[in-house]
This record gives structure tokens, sequence and C-alpha cells, in this order.
């Protein structure tokens, strides 16, 4: 037992392991988990309370793209390699060793985020799985045998190949005549293995005429905290004793037996489930097909919400009453895939937009005016402008507007029906199962009504066919078609405009991206409105709405006093909408990548989301949020627009791996051009590639004015582009990590040097490309890349691996980019100045020394008071007027830094003669522990012209040598 203790005591010490403790109730894991190497791992995490949607990440950072996540189905770029159990447990099929490391889960309970981390460790078994010994005796596992020994020697015990260290031990007993001495263990890392070979050697002596004494080499297992032993008897002289049989026999016998009644065991659940699964779908086709087969459903007993038939009046306003119930459950938005759906009717902001001719607000489009002046408008935007968005807000209005008892709405998503499907019928297959009614009832219903249908998604009606089964019941004759076509309303009614006339008003409303004017799908006449996008302060009212949202959904009270002075208590929550909203139009005003996004109304309302769902900690306190990073927002991006592509259809299973396919000839592509343009030859790629790349967003078409149509221009589709620069560069960089043999990137830094190329650098760093570091040797020793250089630095997303990648650096930042110097450009960008702040923190963290840099800019003096300075020979600033203030504020800084530079240069500045009494005091305050040498120079010292000091006690400058640099 004090062995055991031992050994628990070393392994602590060893072990590479740390516990992560869940800071909430709510959600709870397993502080770590391991898993022998190709075997399946489940990591189950306890969940109080009915939860949303759950998210796994890699890492602690909760603001990276999840990997993997549970929706109505598993989704993510993880899926595959990693799956999901119906209860959220992340399952590892088939571990390896870069599945080490730490997950988090998030989950979201009525609104509110909850997570909780849990670490996940790679063994890998010693073969044998157990210690041996350098005896001549048999030494199997849990052997024992006997040796003569003649005189002093040595036993070495070892294990091999194991992973992580196992600690081993000697148990010495029954001694006599023969002492020891236990050396201190060895360990020995296999760098192709990743395995760790631990040795345990022990001395013998030999005391008496005769003696004996048994030894057990010790093996602490980590799994289950048992013990594996080796055991020699050593015996001298007289008073030998017989060997011990091998047992090993035996218990290899035990373990067969078990292992084939396992298997037989696992055989016949597999059986029971495949029968219970094929059961169960022959009873859903059985029950389609009955479904399919004719109009007619069985009555609902008493108690059932089955239509009455007391008189039409009646059933019009119950089958209206019941659109109404069914639509609320539509009526949500989700900006976010792995955030909760958020209702439309607290979101949804009225945007700027075009009818004809005549700029205009889309609330004109619900006012009575409009729509008795126009009964067919067509809706015209671009990918993610809200055309859905706009619908589903029409739609709530229908519903919460309880006056409109004569109209009903029909929203169709044109993606799930064919051209000849009826509209009773998808009325019909919208209705729950046990409601009652027929088609044909429905459709005497329609023609009693004021009729407002709404066709959403005009140019993904030709995906139709594949994605799904409605309007299969109504097949075109011979001659093409449907019968009884002159009476029943159909979508190809709706869209030529040739109503039955059995019908009374029927009012079209139809939204499409831009489509050809030369091959329309909608008939004129028509209202033609295009959505424009936010306005500023449209944009700064949705703002308001969502922080009031986020706000007002946070139901646990703050953790402690300081909350209130952010957010006040409101009796119904803690509100505080205004600086909640401020916080995120700071956010968006200095994030740079935002920006190019800013004409996309829903990628900016995704960035927005980001934001918000970051302001507010788990304690209820305000932070500021750090969300700058391009690779890391255009992979949430794109990753948002791959899963609402993958909510939209209805067979989802293979749709991930299309996707990642398809990511992969769109990079390849990319490639192929070399990022020249966005435009994509598409004798490259496949037309169904081509549909849901369109689809989704990663490319859309672009078109070529033909003609004129009175004083409207006639334009046609001319070919495909990527949707932006961004995604094409992201794509690219994406493909070129997972076909590295094929690509090498030196050579394409070395001959380009343009934005974009360098744009692909900063998405190789953010992915980890293996070339990366080729590739930044290269920026380094080119003229005026040293802020490429940090750019990439910064997109590196692990600290750990930004550290290493400076460390290798080191010799080149310190001695060859032109002799140690930084010259710092491009402050008035956001994104690079947090990229040098992170910068020379890493460079003070690594002691590397960046021996001269230079600020020639107005911005730098603003963003020195945030650095922390590296060590540093000469700081220079070069060009600048700099006021009596802003000297000060340098000295201030400087003199409260760990790393003081031996000097502080002013080159070609304007900087004050004299000083105030005030600034003399700022100064001498600062001052009064630091010595600074301070000078300046109207050109270069090295040229040989005078420059001067500061003095910082008479607070002068005077004449001095000229500096050699």
């Amino acid at each position: 037992m004090a062995l055991l203790v031992k050994l628990t005591i070393l392994w602590i010490i060893i072990s590479t392991g740390r516990t992560n403790i869940s800071e909430n109730n709510v959600v709870h894991c397993d502080s770590s988990y391991r898993v022998e190497l190709k075997e399946s791992l489940t990591l189950q995490c306890s969940i109080s309370g009915d939860h949303g949607y759950i998210y796994w990440l890699r890492g602690t950072d909760t603001s990276v793209v999840p990997f993997i996540w549970l929706e109505e189905d598993v989704g993510g770029e993880g899926y595959g390699e990693y799956n999901m159990t119906d209860d959220g447990a992340l399952v590892i099929s088939s571990a390896s060793l870069h599945h080490e490391g730490v997950y988090t889960t998030v989950v979201y309970i009525s609104g509110v985020k909850y997570e909780a981390t849990t670490e996940v460790q790679v063994t890998i078994a010693s073969d044998p799985p157990c210690p041996t010994l350098n005896t001549l005796c048999n030494t199997k596992c849990l052997s024992k045998c006997s040796v003569e020994v003649f005189g002093d020697g040595e036993i070495i015990c070892s294990i091999d190949g194991s992973r992580p260290k196992t600690a081993i031990g000697w148990n010495i007993t029954s001694k006599s005549g023969i002492s020891f001495t236990v050396h201190e263990a060895e360990f020995r890392f296999n760098s192709d293995s990743d395995t760790w070979d631990t040795t345990l050697g022990l001395d013998y002596t030999i005391d008496a005429d005769a003696g004996e004494a048994t030894l057990t080499c010790v093996a602490l297992l980590r799994d289950n905290w048992d013990t594996s032993e080796a055991t020699v008897k050593l015996y001298y002289d007289i008073g030998q004793d017989e060997p011990i049989a091998d047992e090993g026999f035996t218990i290899l016998l035990i373990v067969v037996i078990l292992s084939v009644a396992i298997a037989i065991a696992i055989l016949v659940i597999c059986c029971l489930v495949r029968w219970r699964h094929q059961k169960s779908r022959k009873e859903q086709k059985r029950f389609n097909e009955e479904a399919e087969t004719g109009e007619e459903r069985v009555p609902l007993q008493e108690d059932s919400k089955s239509i009455p038939s007391k008189d039409d009046q009646w059933r019009d306003l119950s089958l209206i009453s019941l659109l109404r119930e069914l639509y609320g459950k539509e009526c949500f938005i989700k900006p976010l895939p792995w955030d909760e759906p958020l209702p439309i009717s607290s979101l949804y902001t009225p945007c700027n937009c075009k009818i004809d001719q005549r700029q205009a607000n889309t609330e004109e489009l619900l006012s009575p005016e409009f729509q008795f002046d126009h009964n067919r408008v067509l809706i015209i935007a671009d990918l993610e402008y809200g055309k859905t968005t706009f619908s589903k807000h029409v739609v709530d209005r229908w519903r919460a507007d309880g006056d409109k008892q004569d109209t009903i709405l029909i929203n169709v998503l044109l993606k799930e029906v064919g051209e000849h499907t009826r509209l009773s019928e998808y009325v019909f297959h919208m209705l729950p199962p046990e409601i009652a009614i027929t088609v044909g009832e429905i459709e005497n219903i329609l023609r009693r009504n004021v009729c407002h249908v709404l066709l959403d998604g005009l140019d993904e009606l030709p995906m139709s066919e594949s994605l799904t089964n409605i309007g299969k019941g109504a097949k075109p004759d011979g001659s093409g078609k449907l019968k009884n076509e002159q009476f029943e309303l159909t979508v190809s009614h709706l869209l030529t405009g040739n109503i039955p006339n059995s019908y009374g008003k029927v009012n079209v409303w139809v939204t499409s991206r831009e489509v050809d004017d030369t091959n329309p799908r909608f008939e004129l006449p028509y209202a033609k409105v295009t959505l424009s996008g936010f306005s500023e302060i449209q944009l700064n009212e949705y703002i308001t709405k969502v922080s009031q949202h986020y706000l007002w959904s946070r139901k646990s009270e703050p953790a402690d006093s300081t909350l209130g002075t952010e957010m006040s208590e409101n009796g119904k929550g803690y509100v505080n909408a205004d600086e909640f909203a401020r916080r995120i139009t700071e956010t968006l005003e200095y994030n740079e990548i935002s920006k190019e996004f800013a004409t996309t109304p829903l990628l900016l309302i995704m960035i927005i989301h980001m934001i918000a769902s970051k302001i507010v900690d788990p304690e209820g306190r305000m932070k500021t949020v750090e969300l700058n990073k391009l690779t890391t927002i255009v992979q949430m991006v794109i990753t948002c627009l791959e899963s609402r592509y993958i909510q939209k259809i209805n067979e989802r299973k293979h749709i991930p791996e299309q996707l990642k396919s398809l990511e992969e000839t769109l990079g390849k592509l990319a490639f192929r051009h070399k990022l020249e343009d966005v435009f994509v030859c598409t004798d490259d790629i496949s037309e169904e590639d081509i549909d849901i790349a369109l689809a989704v967003g990663l490319l859309c078409q672009t078109k070529h004015v033909t003609g004129k149509s009175g004083n409207l221009a006639v334009s046609s589709f001319s070919g495909v582009r990527f949707y932006h620069q961004y995604f094409q560069e992201y794509l690219a960089a994406k493909y070129a990590r997972f076909n590295e043999e094929e690509i090498s990137l030196k050579k394409i830094v070395k001959s380009k040097d343009d934005d974009r190329t360098i744009r692909l650098l900063q998405f190789m760093a953010g992915l980890y490309h293996s070339q990366l570091r080729g590739v930044l040797e290269v920026l380094l020793t080119k003229h005026e890349m040293l802020n490429n250089f940090i750019d990439c630095i910064y997109e590196i997303e692990v600290d750990a691996k930004q550290e290493e990648t400076i460390k290798y650096f080191k010799k080149y930042i310190e001695r060859s980019i032109a002799r140690g110097l930084h010259n710092v450009r491009y402050l008035d960008n956001n994104y690079h100045r947090g990229a040098v702040s992170t910068y020379f923190a890493l460079c003070k963290r690594t002691n590397i020394k960046t021996p001269i840099v230079i600020f020639s800019e107005d911005d730098a003096i603003d963003l020195l008071e945030h650095l922390a300075l590296p060590l540093i020979d000469d700081l220079r600033f070069y060009g600048l007027n700099i006021g009596e203030d802003s000297f000060v504020r340098i000295i201030e800084h400087i003199s409260r830094q760990d790393n003081i530079p031996t000097n502080i240069q002013f080159i070609s500045c304007v900087v004050p003669e004299k000083l105030s009494d005030g600034a003399k005091k700022r100064i001498q305050s600062a001052c009064e522990q630091t010595k600074l040498r301070i000078t300046k120079q109207n050109k270069d010292a090295t040229f040989g012209d005078a420059s001067e000091s500061f003095n910082l006690t008479t607070f002068k400058w005077r004449g001095m040598k000229a500096l050699w640099m």
C-alpha cells in the first residue's frame, strides 16, 4: 500500500493533465477523460433542465466557431470525424493524438448560455502491457520465476512504448543475505511514436554465504489505478525454492472466455436494434403511402381540434385561425446557427428599398394603400439582404392582425414545390395529420376568401424536384397540363398571373435574388421592389432591439453589485440597452473586417449577434469584446451560411460531406486562377456544385445589360464569381492546407506580394499551415514586409503556437530585419493596431529584442499607451508634429514600462522647446525612479548632423555631438 501511495504521488508530479471545473451547476462535465489510441470515446456532460441546442468547441475560447453541434440534426465542420448522441454527448469514434486537448460544450437553456470544459488525453498501452525484467528466466505478464545468482549484479525493470509516462517502482520482500540500491527512474521520449520508455534499475549485493529475496517491479496503470507487475526470486548458494508455476495460461483462458461472451451479447443487441429500425421504417412508409392515395383522413374524436362543418363561414374562420397558429411556430429568425431562434417581432427593423424607381421604406409595402394598388409584387435582393426575413415579418403582421378575418395568407417556400403544385395541396400538407379536411375543401375555402400568397425564393424553384415529394400526387397528363388545371390554383398560375376565374382577389408577392430579365419566371405586370439594406439610423435601431432582447432574456441576477453601475434593475430584468448598444456600435466601428460585410445585412447582423453574445460574461458583468481576427470572422460567416443552407434542405444526411467537397473544389479553382480575380470558370466546376454554391452564398451570379424596356435596363446573367474575395482567399488557404505536397507557398510569395496574396498568408496563419514558417521567412527577408509578418503572427489562433512561431524567428527579428529595424506603419487600420499590440506583447513574453522601432504616423502616440514594450535599443519617432501633451504622455507611458528603451529619439519631429509648469511636474513625477535618454535631431544623426538631448532636470534641450547608431 505504501508503494501504491508513492507511485500515486509520482504520477501526479509527472502528469500533464489539468482539471477544469464548470463555473455553473447547470452543465457539468468530468474534468478529464482518457482513451486508448484508435478506441472510441464519449464525452458525456450532465445538463440540468430542458436545453436547446448544444455545441462543442476545441479549447476554452467560445468566440471560435463550434466544430460540431446538435440542432435538429448533427452538423458542423467536424461532423464525420466526430459525432454526437441525441443528448448532446460528443463521440470520438477513433481516437488519435490530435484529439488530445481541452473541449468546451456550450448549452443554451431558456436563452441563457452555459458552458463547461473537459480534457481528453489519448493513451497508448505498452507492449507488452506490463513491466519486463532483464533476467534469464521467463518474465511474462503476471508471471513469477526464480534465478540463482553467483555474485553482485543489476536488474533493470522497463516498460516501453507507453503514453503518457508510466510510474514504476520496486517492492522487495523476504530479504535475507542480500542488500539492494534502487536507482532513479529514467524516461526516454520516442518522437516517432509519441510514446515514453521507462526504466528503473536496481543493484544487488551479496552480504552472506547464503540468502534470498523476492523482487517485484510494479507499474501503476492510469486507466483504473490498478497495478501490473513482474516478479523474480533471487537465491544464492543453498535454500533454493522451486520456481513458481507459470499462471499465464489460466489467465489467458479466462480472458478469451469473457471476450467471446461479450461479443455474443453485442451481436444479439445489434440484431434487435436493426429489427426495430426496419420495423419503424416499414410503418413510416405505409403511413406515407396511405396519405398519398386519397384526400380523406380519419376524423378526430370529440376532444380533437378538427375543423367544424357547421357552415362555410365557420370553416373559413377555423382554417384561418389554424394557419395563424401554425405560422406562430415559424416566425423566428436564427442569425447564428449555434444560437437559439429569436422571435422576429422583437428584432425586425424596416430597411430601405426602391419601388420601381422611387426610394421608399419596407413598411410602406404593408400599408393598405400599397396593397390595394399592387396585387403583384416582385421583391428583389441580393443574397442575404433579408428577403426571407421580410416574408416572415409579413406573416407575423398577418398573425397579429386579427381584424383581417376574410384574408388568408399562405407562405409558400418555392424550394419545396414544383410549378404544378396546387396551392390547396400545399396547405393540406402544412396541416397536422389529425385535422380532418380534404384538398377539395381547402380549395373551396380559398375561392371564397381574399388570398395573399407569398412565394419565397423564386431562384430556388429549380431545386424543388430533388428536394421534396410535395405535388407528386398532381401529375401532368399527356398534354403536359394538370387535370382540372383550369379550376385549381397552382404555383404556375400564380407566377404567370393566369388566375382561374373561380377565385376572388389573389395578391401574389414573390421574393427572389437577381433575375435574368431575358428569361423571366414571374410574368409582368408587377411592382418591382429592390431591398437595399439598412441606413445608419435603421442599423442603430436594430442594434438597440438586439440589446434589449439580450438583456431581457437574461433571467439570472448579477453576481455582485458591480453590475448595478451598468445595468439597473427594472422590475422584469436588468436593463441598460443604451450602454449595451453603445458597446456593440463601438466594437463594430473598431472592427475593420466587419466593415467589409457592412453592405450585406445578414452578414452584418451575424457579426452584431456574435458581439452581443459576448458582451455580458457568465457573472452578468459587461466586458470588452475582441472580435478582430480575419480567419475567425470569415470562418464564422461561412459556417453560418453553410448552416443556414443545411437547415433549408429537407434531406441533410450527406450535405456536410457535400459542402466539404464543394469547398475543396472552389479552393482549387482559387489557386488555379492565382487569386487574380473572383470570377469562376464554369468549365472547371459542375452545374450541381454551382447551384449549391449559389444557394449557400459562396458564389453569386454576374449580370450585364443587354438592352432597355422603356426606361428600365434589361440585363441577363453572364457568369458566376465568388460572393466576396475574402471567401475566395479563405477557401484557397483551406485547400492549400490539405494539399501541401502539391503547393509551394514560398514560390507564390516570392513572385507576388499584393494585398490578396498577403491575405491568403493571413488565412494560412489562422489555419496554421505546415509551410507557414517558410512563408513567414520570405516576408521577413523581403523589403518592407515586416508589417505583413506582424499581421500573420496575429492571425495564429493559439497563444502557445504564436510564441512557438515567434521564437523560431528570433534571430531574424533581432538581426536580419534590416539590422533589427522595425518600421511600424499602417496604424490607421484598427486591425493592424491590434496585431502590433499582440506582436510586441509576444516579443516581451519571449524575451526577444526589437533593436530599433520607428513610429512615423500620428496614431502611434495613442497606440503607445496600450503597448507592452519588449527590449528596445532605440525607440524613434520620425516626422511627427508632437505637442506638449503628446510629448509628456510619451514620457509617462515609457517610464511605466518594464522594459525601458535605451534611447528615445525624435527625428525630423516638431517637439515643444519649452514646457509649462504642469507638464514639468508630470515629467518629474514620471521620471522619479526612471532615467530616460531623450534626443532630437533634424535629420538622421547617421549622416553626422548635430543632435540635442533633453535634460530631465532643467526640462531644456541642449546641444550634443552626433549620435552614431
